[in-house]
């Protein structure tokens, strides 16, 4: 699907089974298409989590909160990943209030949901969107593992295995890491992240005693299914 928008260049590529690529080179229009609902699913910040909220509300929030004198999210952030469930939960909050990047994101919604619905004979099955900037992107393996999580049983449940199979301690420390960086302080988004940056390449800040210690079985299973 190419994306026609006089905001918005790019295309919709379904690049494993149920896991849609929304490629937009624009790293600015990029975020803002996905600000909205990335934020709605995993915000840090409670009163933009799962709630109704403007683009406007959440960019004061986000420079203030980060201290910072202007809205710098497309600069700190290059890669979205949102399951199906939470944009169409998402859709239906902001529905009375789009504003012209929404526009992009309902089309790109309703073509994804289409797709999925074809390929599994006409019947609603889970997918998930990524946005990148190229299918050779850095980052793409770490949003397909985040897409794989959400689409693939058994991907989930080699990659709990693993993640539960880390000692406490490390444990603790690469959540304290991901929660210092951004990422919210809930359970399974914490598991997810830990699974995508073990199988596709380290947090930044992480140790990498610790990752070196783990990532092999996590590397391992994204292959094997990355396939």
């Amino acid at each position: 699907m190419i994306l026609k928008h006089s905001l918005v260049e790019g295309e919709i590529i379904e690049i494993k089974p149920f896991i849609f690529a929304a490629i937009i080179k624009d790293k600015y229009d990029r975020s803002m298409v996905f600000c909205r609902y990335q934020e709605y699913y995993e915000s840090p910040f409670p009163e933009i989590r799962g709630n109704s909220f403007s683009l406007e509300e959440y960019m004061r929030i986000y420079s203030k909160r980060n201290k910072k004198d202007t809205f710098t999210y497309p600069v700190d952030w290059s890669g979205y990943n949102v399951p199906s469930n939470v944009l169409m939960e998402a859709r239906k909050k902001f529905e009375g209030s789009l504003n012209d990047y929404d526009l992009v994101m309902d089309d790109m919604i309703s073509y994804c949901n289409r797709e999925s619905k074809f390929r599994n004979y006409g019947e609603t099955h889970p997918w998930y969107l990524i946005g990148v900037d190229k299918l050779k992107s850095s980052i793409i393996n770490h949003e397909i593992a985040h897409g794989l999580y959400y689409t693939n049983l058994n991907y989930k449940v080699e990659m709990d295995y693993h993640t539960s199979s880390i000692l406490l301690k490390d444990s603790i420390s690469l959540r304290k890491h991901l929660i210092k960086v951004g990422y919210v302080n809930d359970g399974k988004i914490l598991d997810d992240e830990i699974q995508a940056y073990m199988s596709t390449g380290k947090l930044h800040s992480w140790s990498d005693t610790i990752y070196k210690k783990y990532s092999k079985e996590f590397v391992n299973t994204f292959k094997k299914y990355n396939k």
